[in-house]
C-alpha cells in the first residue's frame, strides 16, 4: 500500500498518522491537505472509517493512531531510528502512581489499543523481568486469535517470559494451558485468586493494565465456556462477535512500581520461576 506510485488517501492517512501519532482529527485533515490538497473531511473520515475496520487505524478518545501490530508490518517506511522512536505512546510519560483511563465502546475497540500497548510493552520490559497475565478465561485465543499467536510468537522472538493464570477449568480453559504453552510461556490456572470474571490484569514491570468488562458481556463469555466443550467455525463465530457487541469497556493504565512488585509475587506462586527472572 505505502509503495505504490498514486496514493490513496489511505496511503496518505497511514504514512501521516505514522509519523504524526495521537492526531486529532481535524489537525489531520490539515496535515493531510498540504500533501492532497483538495482532501475534504468527508474523504478523510471516510478513509478514517475503512483503516479502523481493518485495525491499520485506531483511535483513543478523539486521537488517531497507527495500530502496532500492523505498524511492524511497514518498518521500512521510516529511515532512521529517530523516526521509529516517534512512535511511543503516551503511557511512558506516566510517572511513578500515576494512572490513565480510556473507556470503550466495544471489547474489539478496546482490544485494538491493548494489543497496541501490549505490544509496545513486551519490547520495553526487560528480559530479566517476567511478565504476569491473568484472566478469568483466556478469551483471545477464541475471539482474537491471530492477534494472540503473533503476540505469543514476540515473547519467543525477544526472549522475554510471561506467566498466564486462568481461573476457570472448563475444557477450553485447560485446552488453553495445553496448547499454548511454550519455552517462553507458563500456564497455569488458580480457582483462588480473589478477582472477578469481569477483570482482566497485566504487569510489565512496573506498568499495570487493567481491563473491566461489563456484567453483561461477563455473562455471555462464562455462558460460552460453560457450554462449548470443542471449538470450531461455527461457535468460534459466535464468540468473535461477542468482541463487537456494544457493551463498555474500561481499561485503566497504572504505572506503579510497589503495587506491581506485590502483584507479581502473588501471581508468581504457582509456577516455577528461573533465577535469571527478577520478581521485585
Amino acid at each position: 500500500m505505502i509503495e505504490s506510485k498514486k496514493q490513496s488517501i489511505e496511503d496518505i492517512v497511514v504514512e501521516t498518522l505514522a509519523k504524526n501519532p495521537y492526531t486529532l482529527g481535524p489537525d489531520l485533515l490539515l496535515l493531510i491537505q498540504k500533501i492532497r490538497p483538495k482532501t475534504t473531511k468527508q474523504a478523510l473520515y471516510s478513509a478514517l472509517k475503512s483503516l479502523m475496520e481493518s485495525e491499520t487505524v485506531a483511535k483513543i478518545g478523539n486521537k488517531y493512531f497507527l495500530s502496532r501490530l500492523w505498524l511492524q508490518k511497514i518498518n521500512k517506511l521510516f529511515k532512521t531510528q529517530k523516526e521509529k522512536e516517534i512512535v511511543r505512546d503516551v503511557i511512558f510519560d506516566l510517572k511513578d502512581k500515576e494512572s490513565i483511563s480510556y473507556h470503550f465502546p466495544s471489547l474489539l475497540t478496546c482490544d485494538t489499543y491493548w494489543a497496541h500497548v501490549f505490544n509496545l510493552l513486551i519490547d520495553w520490559t526487560p528480559e530479566d523481568c517476567p511478565i504476569f497475565v491473568w484472566n478469568p478465561h483466556e478469551i483471545f485465543t477464541v475471539g482474537r486469535n491471530q492477534i494472540e499467536k503473533d503476540i505469543f510468537k514476540e515473547f519467543q522472538e525477544k526472549n522475554k517470559y510471561a506467566f498466564f493464570i486462568t481461573r476457570e477449568n472448563s475444557v477450553l480453559d485447560l485446552e488453553f494451558k495445553k496448547i499454548w504453552s511454550n519455552s517462553h510461556v507458563s500456564i497455569t490456572t488458580d480457582d483462588k485468586i480473589k478477582f472477578e470474571n469481569s477483570y482482566y490484569l497485566n504487569i510489565f514491570q512496573d506498568f499495570i493494565i487493567e481491563v473491566y468488562l461489563d456484567e453483561k458481556l461477563t455473562k455471555e463469555i462464562d455462558n460460552f465456556y460453560k457450554n462449548n466443550q470443542k471449538l470450531n467455525g461455527d461457535n468460534i463465530k459466535i464468540f468473535e462477535n461477542l468482541f463487537s457487541k456494544k457493551y463498555p469497556v474500561r481499561m485503566k493504565i497504572s504505572r506503579k512500581k510497589e503495587k506491581a512488585s506485590l502483584l507479581r509475587k502473588k501471581l508468581s506462586k504457582d509456577f516455577f520461576i528461573p533465577k535469571h527472572l527478577k520478581l521485585n
